[in-house]
């Protein structure tokens, strides 16, 4: 069986440079790593593989932004930034649907939880701990029901 993943969504050095212009890394002295350091190129180009209604889309505007700057990979940080940002312009819906996708992928990262002081992990089974809540408070909304 053929992988039906569009040939863009496997150049990991693009989608790379692109997460990383997406979220560049944050200032000296912050532990906030760039998207494209943390090894979530295959995990995005998953997502919007499978992205049924705007995986297209997205594909589409990024085949079109690699295409008009064949080396993107190899363009530094200042000079990516403003051919996203272009590409924001011309195609905002495509751009918001990718965000979506990185951003999902980028704040679940172990390394990012870490960052923000989150533990690396998914929030359940072990779950949050949580104020204890006060009974008047939960009395007053139970009488707001009859």
């Amino acid at each position: 069986m053929s992988d039906p993943t569009p040939p863009l969504l496997h150049d990991a050095a693009f989608l790379s440079a692109l997460l990383d212009a997406l979220i560049p890394a944050a200032g000296r002295g912050t532990p906030m790593p760039g998207a494209g350091a943390i090894g979530i190129e295959s995990a995005v180009a998953e997502t919007i593989a499978a992205d049924a209604q705007a995986g297209p889309a997205i594909v589409a505007a990024l085949e079109a932004l690699r295409e008009r700057t064949p080396g993107f990979a190899s363009l530094a940080a200042a000079e990516r930034a403003p051919l996203i940002e272009a590409l924001a312009t011309l195609d905002p819906a495509s751009v918001r649907a990718l965000l979506r996708h990185v951003y999902l992928a980028y704040y679940q990262h172990p390394t990012v939880l870490a960052a923000l002081g989150e533990p690396p992990r998914p929030p359940f089974p072990e779950g949050f701990d949580i104020e204890p809540t006060d009974p008047e408070l939960l009395a007053v909304l139970g009488r707001r029901r009859n």
